[in-house]
């Protein structure tokens, strides 16, 4: 009996999901659903985060799929970074494996730390800044109050 009821829950959970990307909810199909998020139903697969985002700023298609590309650029920066820090990790290793602590090598490792950090960090002001170049004055200031608030619009109930 249990196991029929966590199946069941699984099986609802799913539906849920699903329910909530595609159907009930508004739809992501071909058929679409009113709203201006769902206008690019291919985005879903998007962060959840962003689909709130695009729907407090109200903002039109065009500046949803400029978003979309510089959110896009910072997470395939930020994935390369991660592969080219995984294989330092050998370089790492070697340094630390030795008696004594080899400074070359330890050295030459925190250099790549530095300089993956610089392109990432630089790739996300250059996304900021395209960011704020799509935006207008209003969206700019809703987006900064929502910054300073977290992303709930500064509840009291939250510190």
């Amino acid at each position: 009996m249990i196991c029929l009821a966590l199946g069941l829950g699984v099986l609802g959970f799913a539906a849920m999901r699903k329910a909530r990307r595609c159907g009930a909810f508004g739809g992501c199909g071909h058929h679409g659903w009113y709203g201006h998020w769902h206008r690019h139903h291919h985005h879903w697969r998007r962060s959840w985060m962003l689909h709130g985002l695009f729907s407090r700023l109200d903002a039109s298609p065009a500046q949803e799929r400029a978003i979309i590309a510089e959110v896009d650029k910072v997470r395939e920066k930020i994935w390369q970074t991660r592969r080219n820090l995984r294989d330092g990790r050998g370089d790492l290793g070697a340094a630390i494996r030795g008696p004594v602590l080899d400074d070359a090598a330890l050295g030459a490792v925190l250099g790549r730390v530095d300089n993956a950090t610089g392109e990432v960090r630089q790739t996300i002001l250059e996304a900021l800044r395209n960011i704020h170049g799509v935006l207008d004055d209003r969206q700019r200031q809703i987006l900064g109050d929502m910054l300073d608030g977290g992303w709930r619009g500064g509840s009291p109930y939250r510190m």
